[in-house]
């Protein structure tokens, strides 16, 4: 879910791990957002934060409550990602594929902080309530 609730901006789950070949499903709950990988390019990403030759992924921005996007998750490793209109907001989210990994691994995305990998790995999802305490 991409939200916003207030002065807040955020993915919930804010840390998610899959399998290698599943699809995840970006929706919109309120507000305007985008689902965009940290891939030097790719809209505003300054810093690449997925795997070597994972596929990047943007949702452009959303505005209808209910919209979708989709993306599934072929290379395994970390993916850190943010919502383009948000991410001077700390608006960032992390995906783990099969086992953490890659540019990601580490450390935390330039613009908010995310759930460690493993800690991802170890909870399945880590929702954003919880992490943001």
């Amino acid at each position: 879910m991409m939200v916003t609730e207030g002065s807040e901006y955020y993915f919930d789950p804010i840390g998610l791990f899959v399998e290698s070949g599943e699809t995840v499903t970006f929706e919109i709950q309120s507000g305007s957002h985008s689902a965009t990988a940290y891939k030097e390019g790719t809209s505003s990403a300054e810093v690449t934060r997925i795997p070597d030759g994972a596929e990047a992924f943007n949702s452009e921005v959303l505005s209808e409550q209910g919209a979708t996007y989709e993306h599934t998750f072929e290379t395994t490793g970390t993916y850190d990602y943010f919502c383009i209109p948000h991410k001077s907001l700390g608006m960032v989210g992390r995906i783990v594929v099969g086992e953490p990994g890659g540019p990601a691994e580490g450390s935390m995305p330039p613009d908010g902080d995310v759930p460690e990998s493993q800690t991802i790995v170890d909870q399945g999802s880590v929702s954003y309530s919880s992490f943001s305490g």
